[in-house]
């Protein structure tokens, strides 16, 4: 096999927490709303919080989080894609190499990666980020009478951060990287194939993510799996979107139980053909969990922010707020958005919940309006 390295980058492949990368890159001269005198709770919190955004963005130091294991990432998937289809060179050598027509089908197989991660390191920014987060949620599962899914939230300074048997580990850091190695294998029409060893690093656009997996277990039968922990990167310059990270991952786990409930109902009902149907029903039901978590997500950091006298940070483009995003897996979430602050919070979160299904009927109802 040949190599492919792609080095260390700044990943702009296709991926979940792109848009929110999109939304804050760039944007010279561009203002933070103030804090204003927030409660007697989290005043200095708050304002140390709301500098973060400002703060220089590093690259070190680089502590290992895990170490290499199989992980179908779609993240690194899709950006090895975009790197090959970027070596037209070697693209043309592989054609003349094994003598095929024009068409090209790539698949990326046994992809392992390991994580690794900048620390906060700023202690009193990193701490007032660390007890934000603990606050915002707990004003979550307290308001909307919801079980607290953390078993830990911590802020690791070291490698190797220990995960929780008891529940889900959130961790706090400034940037996420990801260490890869794949097999890239190249098929002809006349099913002749070569392989390619792609290897290489990106630091991660999920700012935050709590990512769904469908995995083949056996012919006709596939599973659903979340991971128990979650990495939240303080790397935006965008406070409204520091604020969400939080508040939107949290909502991911809770609202996802009802998501892979009806995601499995269906495939019982009307069993994929292959692995790549299977995904696709997910991402579609995935699409549809974006546009509420959109909705809730602002509704709540409204609410937040009125209880700590705090000016709500005004949300970019790609934010819970924003304009709708280009990415497809969020094609629905401005609908979402609107049809959330017409039903309220809670009567949005008790439908999800009960009836995903129903409301995406609603939702697909606005969109035909």
């Amino acid at each position: 096999m040949e190599r492919l390295n792609t080095g260390l980058v700044e990943n702009k492949g296709m991926t979940r927490r792109q848009v929110m990368r999109l939304g804050v890159m760039g944007l010279a001269g561009w203002m933070l709303s103030p804090v204003r005198a927030a409660s007697a709770a989290l005043p200095e919190d708050l304002e140390l919080v709301s500098a973060i955004p400002h703060m220089v963005e590093r690259e070190g130091p680089m502590l290992v989080f895990r170490d290499f294991i199989a992980d179908p990432d779609i993240e690194v998937e899709q950006h090895i894609r975009l790197q090959i289809g970027q070596h037209k060179d070697m693209l043309d050598l592989l054609r003349k190499k094994i003598g095929f027509e024009k068409k090209l089908r790539l698949s990326v197989e046994d992809i392992q990666v390991r994580l690794m991660f900048v620390p906060q390191l700023q202690k009193d920014h990193a701490d007032a980020y660390h007890r934000y987060c603990q606050d915002v949620t707990g004003y979550l599962f307290e308001t909307n009478q919801m079980d607290n899914c953390y078993a830990a939230i911590t802020s690791p300074n070291e490698s190797y951060p220990p995960l929780s048997q008891d529940g889900i580990s959130a961790f706090l850091v400034h940037r996420l990287a990801k260490d890869y190695r794949a097999v890239c294998r190249f098929t002809a029409e006349s099913g002749r194939s070569v392989k390619y060893r792609a290897s290489g690093a990106i630091f991660s656009n999920y700012l935050g993510a709590v990512d769904l997996e469908i995995q083949s277990i056996a012919p006709g039968q596939f599973g659903l799996s979340r991971k128990a922990f979650t990495i939240w990167q303080n790397n935006t310059e965008n406070l409204y979107t520091l604020m969400s990270i939080p508040v939107e991952e949290t909502l991911h786990f809770q609202l996802g139980k009802a998501t892979d409930r009806e995601i499995e109902a269906s495939m019982k009902n009307h069993p994929p053909e292959n692995l790549a149907a299977a995904q696709r029903l997910a991402e579609e039901w995935m699409a549809v969990e974006e546009s509420v978590v959109g909705g809730l997500v602002n509704r709540l950091l409204e609410s937040y922010c009125t209880l700590h006298q705090m000016t709500m940070p005004a949300a970019r483009n790609g934010d819970s707020g924003g304009s709708s995003p280009a990415l497809h897996q969020y094609r629905y979430r401005d609908r979402g958005i609107r049809l959330v602050k017409r039903l309220g919070f809670q009567e949005a979160l008790g439908l999800y919940m009960a009836s995903p299904a129903t409301f995406r009927t609603q939702l697909f109802q606005q969109l035909d309006a």
